[in-house]
């Protein structure tokens, strides 16, 4: 079997006692998604260094992680308590996850003058972020230009169907993508996405690559889906298969028990309507 190629950003290296571990945001992996974060791959296999790309290969996936890409600003845990011997320990060791690793200490810690490596990536990553906004923007720019092609809608590539995956809306005179809030409820959790005063919009991920919305905003006349995972998926029990899109509207969708509605402040189970109260002149 073809091992799948992922594509790695805001990532690092770390080593524990059995061995090294990769994390970051994957591009697109093969089981979790789009732009996803990975806390930590599989068993290293095998890795390379070329051209400020390290490759790092696992049994069934391998992950291109470019220098310029490296995580520089976030700090990360278990090495930073790292002592100074230690450091120099992994700048001096032959292997180039060592050389990475300690570089990215020296970055996270603020001794990054210390290492001319160090100080070679932090050059590298001022141009990565930059592509790495720029890329964003033009992803966003491209899941609205979609969104706009439908009235009062919001449009969602699933991908991940546990964490979700950025939504465009097209309501009204406005245009947006909001992020999904991963959501742990006591019995069951769910995906939200909520903007106050424009969209509110949640689902239960189920078992069988399922989807089964519990609030949907009464702005949304049509909520657009469309398929980019490798199996069939199901929206409120209808099947959509892999790259089909499909419109659904509201008479497929069970309003919860109880659901909260950040655009007009619905309940069902109270019957209310909430009202933020103002400020006392």
């Amino acid at each position: 079997m073809e091992k799948k190629i992922v594509n790695m950003s805001i990532w690092r290296v770390s080593k524990r006692e059995r061995g090294y571990k990769l994390s970051g945001i994957a591009d697109h992996h093969p089981k979790l998604g789009r732009n996803v974060y990975v806390a930590g791959t599989s068993t290293l296999k095998k890795y390379s260094f070329e051209e400020d790309v390290l490759t790092y290969e696992t049994r069934n996936t391998i992950y291109k992680c470019p220098l310029k890409y490296m995580e520089t600003e976030l700090g990360f845990g278990e090495i930073m308590h790292y002592d100074e011997n230690q450091v120099k320990k992994y700048e001096e060791s032959d292997s180039m996850l060592d050389k990475i690793m300690a570089a990215s200490v020296r970055i996270l810690t603020g001794n990054e003058s210390d290492s001319d490596f160090a100080k070679y990536i932090l050059k590298l990553a001022e141009a990565g972020k930059a592509e790495l906004e720029a890329a964003k923007k033009a992803d966003d720019e491209r899941l609205i230009n979609i969104a706009k092609n439908y009235e009062n809608c919001v449009y969602l590539e699933v991908s991940n169907i546990d964490c979700g995956d950025k939504l465009a809306y097209h309501l009204g005179d406005e245009c947006g993508v909001v992020e999904p809030i991963l959501h742990s409820g006591m019995f069951q959790d769910s995906v939200l996405y909520m903007e106050f005063g424009v969209l509110d919009f949640r689902y239960f991920p189920m078992a069988g690559f399922s989807m089964e919305t519990y609030s949907w905003s009464d702005n949304i006349m049509q909520v657009v889906i469309k398929n980019v995972e490798e199996d069939t998926i199901y929206f409120n029990h209808e099947e959509v298969a892999p790259g089909e899109t499909k419109v659904f509207t509201p008479q497929g969708h069970r309003e919860g028990l109880f659901s909260p509605d950040c655009y007009n402040g619905k309940s069902v189970f109270s019957g209310a309507v909430w009202e933020i109260p103002e400020d006392d002149d």
